[in-house]
């Protein structure tokens, strides 16, 4: 590490590990800018020949060592793949893009809600929505199994977390609620139930706290203390809020029944290599669930950022084909 910072001893230990075990330096930078989950950008995603974490210079003390350990985490992971020659991102194509995009401009004339929005306006949205899901299978994943990792091997940073998981939830969970209106109920359920089900896991593996969406999340505060029957028939079955905790749910149950390796095991390279296999089942069992197999695709790291590189082409050849030339 090229800066020092007052950092708890396991996660000295881990930077240590990591920087033993992948043979490269790991570079801790403090910033004003960062996000409150801070940012990894490691060479084998970005090609940038250094490994760097940053972290918001408004967290401090084991905040701030929760967020640098997640995205150590996160990036064994992504190094034990690569040295094994194993390492894929989620990408798109032309193809893919279009396949996607024309489903949700489908669901989009299909919502009572968005129908009637102005050709501009979807034209916009449709890209958009595509992007945004991208990103999501792209980084959600890892991302939780990195807190599972955290909140199994080091109980020194479990009150952080917590504390740090009850306000990511309320983020994660409201972000698109400002336009909740311009989108269709589909895909708002949609990202909203990915978020669920992470936060219904999380919540049964940190059981011992209180790490509850149903309770934290005002909006489903209504759902406590009733049954499937009672919500089924509810006079609020028709609330988007209503069908997150259903699609959650089922979400959810994927997620136990798909994540079966042992978190607690000794580190090693083959650890994480499983760690990292296992980030990229997820995504594709959830593809099959609502039936997006088709819309995204493995590809190198490399073949990504030239993907990203041509991304506007991408999106005015979709549009085309769409709503016909501008």
């Amino acid at each position: 590490m090229n800066q020092t910072f007052n950092i708890s001893p396991p996660l000295r230990d881990l930077l240590a590990y990591t920087q033993e075990l992948l043979g490269t330096e790991v570079q801790l930078v403090r910033r004003t800018d960062v996000p409150p989950h801070g940012l990894l950008i490691d060479d084998v995603t970005y090609g940038t020949g250094k490994n760097v974490i940053a972290f918001s210079s408004a967290l401090l003390g084991t905040l701030k060592d929760y967020t640098i350990c997640r995205n150590c985490l996160e990036l064994l992971a992504r190094g034990c793949a690569s040295r094994r020659g194993n390492y894929k991102v989620i990408a798109f194509s032309r193809e893919s893009a279009l396949a996607g995009c024309r489903q949700i401009y489908l669901d989009v004339l299909k919502d009572e809600g968005t129908r009637n929005l102005s050709v501009w306006q979807k034209k916009q949205l449709v890209f958009l929505l595509y992007m945004l899901f991208c990103e999501v299978f792209s980084e959600m994943p890892l991302r939780l199994l990195a807190d599972i990792v955290i909140a199994r091997k080091f109980p020194l940073l479990r009150n952080a977390q917590v504390y740090f998981l009850l306000k990511e939830s309320m983020r994660d969970m409201h972000d698109l609620v400002p336009v909740k209106e311009f989108l269709p109920q589909r895909y708002f359920v949609l990202h909203n139930g990915i978020y669920y089900a992470r936060d219904m896991l999380l919540a049964y593996i940190l059981s011992e706290y209180k790490l509850n969406p149903v309770i934290n999340i005002p909006e489903l505060q209504r759902f406590r203390n009733l049954d499937m029957k009672e919500m089924m028939t509810h006079r609020w079955s028709r609330s988007p809020w209503y069908h997150t905790k259903v699609v959650g749910d089922a979400l959810s149950n994927m997620l136990k029944r798909t994540i079966t390796m042992d978190t607690e095991a000794e580190f090693s390279e083959t650890y994480f290599h499983d760690l990292y296999l296992l980030s990229t089942e997820i995504p594709v069992r959830w593809w099959v669930m609502v039936g997006m197999q088709d819309w995204f695709l493995w590809d190198t790291p490399e073949g990504r950022r030239t993907v990203l590189a041509t991304q506007s082409s991408i999106e005015k050849f979709v549009r085309e084909e769409i709503f016909g030339p501008d």
